[in-house]
């Protein structure tokens, strides 16, 4: 019957991490390590070199269990790093292997730096594998679970991020799924990016709230912006879809088109306005100056977008020339001055209207008032002393 193999299961501290708990190495022997390994956790419990040392005993044990000759053992490097560490772990491992006389090498790691000295150890005894050690719960890795749970916990649960996180890409994938039923995969892809595109906009902007406020109101500003909201989209696809069929893109397509849309989105604009200011008034509001200003902008937009379309009627084809010529003589230049000049009075008659009014007594006559309606009290309080 043949002798147990001698197997020198190695822990290796690369960094020397245990010079500088002034532990010395090398180390043989279990009750050796084991010390080693206490002595270290007392002085630096969150290093996960003492469960390195703490493993190697336990894997020795576990070998001498299955009938080999197993002996735990320590080598350290140099806080340098680089080649001095690897030349003063060679020279340590030397000694052991002088003093053990190993059959092989198991080597003990919790990382890949450690395990650059493998083929080392194995030009000096043969290595038998390499153990590495994963420690269960570390700081870092914990506390990502534990806030990545409380994320997704915040976000089933909150409903400002489950709108977002969860309703959003739900209104995504339902519409997805009703395209792809229907065979009309394009046109899914293109709902899909205009939902997400118009998430990111109110997203970006900061517009949650202040849809949702506006949109709860009242029943007249839920009504009109529902109408508004029709209205703009219908110009918009009526707008695409004439230039989609149109044979070639003129001028005069183009005016069409601009006029198509801008007389819809007008309406539009103008039904969301009123609809607010009305939304405003039933609240018992009377500042409407902001909803004066954007009927007059709303009004001047629309005009210049028609004379920009009767500009375009007289061109024969598109160049910047007959563009500015085109311009001049549809008096753009005049719309243009005209319109800045009303938005301008708009805005100065907003500001007048919304003036708050000042009360005739200014609040030292009131506190004077005050104080003598309470002289009196004061001389009866002294009176009936």
């Amino acid at each position: 019957m043949r002798d147990a193999k001698r197997i020198l299961v190695l822990a290796v501290d690369l960094d020397n991490d245990l010079g500088r708990a002034g532990i010395p190495t090398p180390i043989l022997g279990r009750d050796r390590v084991l010390d080693a390994a206490i002595r270290f956790a007392l002085y630096d419990p969150e290093d996960s070199d003492a469960n390195v040392l703490f493993a190697a005993v336990k894997l020795a044990d576990e070998l001498r269990g299955k009938g080999y000759d197993a002996a735990p053992a320590v080598v350290a490097g140099s806080e340098l790093g680089g080649a001095e560490a690897s030349m003063r772990a060679r020279q340590e491992l030397e000694r052991l292997i002088e003093e053990y006389q190993p059959d092989g090498v198991v080597v003990v790691s919790d990382g890949s730096e450690d395990e650059l000295l493998v083929p080392m150890v194995s030009s000096l005894a043969p290595v038998y594998g390499v153990h590495r050690l994963v420690i269960k719960q570390l700081r870092g890795v914990e506390e990502t679970y534990i806030l990545l749970a409380k994320y997704i916990k915040k976000v089933i649960t909150e409903p400002r991020f489950s709108r977002m996180f969860l309703g959003v890409p739900g209104i995504i994938l339902v519409a997805f799924s009703v395209l792809a039923l229907m065979h009309m995969l394009r046109e899914a892809l293109l709902v899909v990016l205009m939902l997400a595109g118009a998430a990111m906009v109110v997203r970006g902007f900061d517009l949650e709230e202040r849809i949702v406020k506006t949109l709860t109101e009242t029943p007249v500003a839920l009504v009109s912006y529902a109408i508004a909201g029709i209205s703009a989209a219908l110009g918009i696809v009526l707008a695409v879809l004439q230039f989609i069929h149109a044979e070639t893109v003129t001028p005069g397509v183009v005016a069409d088109t601009i006029r198509g849309a801008t007389g819809l989105l007008g309406f539009a604009a103008s039904i969301a306005i009123l609809g607010h200011a009305a939304s405003k008034f039933v609240s018992g509001s009377t500042r409407l100056g902001r909803e004066l200003v954007s009927i007059v902008t709303v009004v001047a937009v629309v005009v210049l977008l028609d004379t920009l379309a009767e500009a375009l009627d007289m061109m024969n084809s598109f160049s910047l020339s007959s563009l500015i010529h085109a311009l001049m003589a549809s008096n753009f230049a005049v719309y243009t001055i005209v319109s800045v000049l009303l938005m301008a009075i708009a805005w100065r008659a907003a500001r007048l209207l919304e003036r708050p009014t000042y009360r005739t007594s200014s609040p030292s006559a009131e506190r004077r008032e005050e104080h003598g309606t309470a002289q009196p009290r004061q001389t009866r309080a002294r009176d009936g002393e």
